[in-house]
């Protein structure tokens, strides 16, 4: 009895192995995926500095359910930076909404992964 189940199992096993060995490399993959960006996001602050830039569009964006909830809207300001007129990204409160064509200061935080991430802040 003990053969036979042990000969069924390999004869299962030969047929589905192809379909185990495909699973288990696409599970690694989005598990070294989901990895990769979660170190990313814990990437501590390791300086900053404040500059200044001009709003040059703004966009309206819905409540995120993931990270903003009781917070409300919000609007995504583009900010050409005075410095070296790069366009960076930034979100900020509409309860104090900026025009288009005014200047703001907003703070540039580097990261120990070596990416920049940027802030508006409160006048």
């Amino acid at each position: 009895m003990a053969r036979a189940r042990l000969a069924l199992t390999l004869l299962i096993l030969r047929e589905n192995l192809r379909g185990i060995v495909i699973t288990s490399l696409v599970v690694g993959v989005c598990i070294l995926a989901i990895g990769a960006l979660i170190a990313r996001r814990s990437s501590p602050i390791v300086d900053v500095e404040s500059t200044t830039g001009t709003v040059v569009n703004v966009l309206n964006v819905p409540p995120s359910p993931e990270a903003w909830i009781g917070r409300g809207f919000r609007y995504q300001y583009g900010i050409r930076l005075n410095e070296n007129d790069l366009l960076v990204f930034v979100y900020g409160n509409a309860a104090m909404p900026r025009a288009i064509g005014s200047e703001v200061a907003i703070e540039r935080r580097y990261r120990l992964n070596g990416t920049e991430t940027y802030q508006l802040l409160d006048e």
